[in-house]
């Protein structure tokens, strides 16, 4: 396979890969998780098939060409490449923040189930209501 077949080629895979963590954003923002893993099993393979085309490209007889002839080509897929990373740190960041109000949410509520479940003893001093403890089925 030619060089330039080679460029072109991992040039459409970084290109796919763009839109993909484009779609993965757009998903974590709009708080649609169930369909995340599909587009990573996408993702996953897409960079299987990029570090094989990379691989491809290193071992190529022609490599040399890359540092003078197609080097222009070369450092627009540098470029691209960049820009999935950055837009993967973006996704990342935002499903962080996701998770962290998240979490939040679920520990204000686990509190507040806590105050609700609470009683006093004899002395006056406040007790949890352990449900269910006891129960044989």
């Amino acid at each position: 396979m030619s060089l330039d077949t080679l460029l072109q080629q991992q040039q459409e895979q970084l290109e796919r890969l763009l839109d993909l963590t484009e779609q993965e954003l757009a998903l974590i923002v709009q708080r649609k998780a169930l369909e995340l893993p599909p587009l990573t099993e996408q993702k996953q393979q897409l960079l299987l098939d990029i570090q094989a085309t990379d691989n491809q490209l290193c071992a190529h007889p022609n490599v040399a060409e890359l540092t003078t002839t197609y080097q222009p080509r070369v450092d627009a897929l540098r470029t691209l490449m960049a820009q999935c990373q950055e837009r993967n740190q973006v996704a990342e960041q935002v499903l962080e923040q996701s998770l962290a109000g998240t979490r939040q949410l679920a520990n204000i509520l686990s509190r507040l189930h806590e105050r609700q479940s609470m009683t006093y003893d004899q002395k006056g001093h406040t007790k949890g209501i352990n449900k269910g403890a006891g129960f044989k089925v």
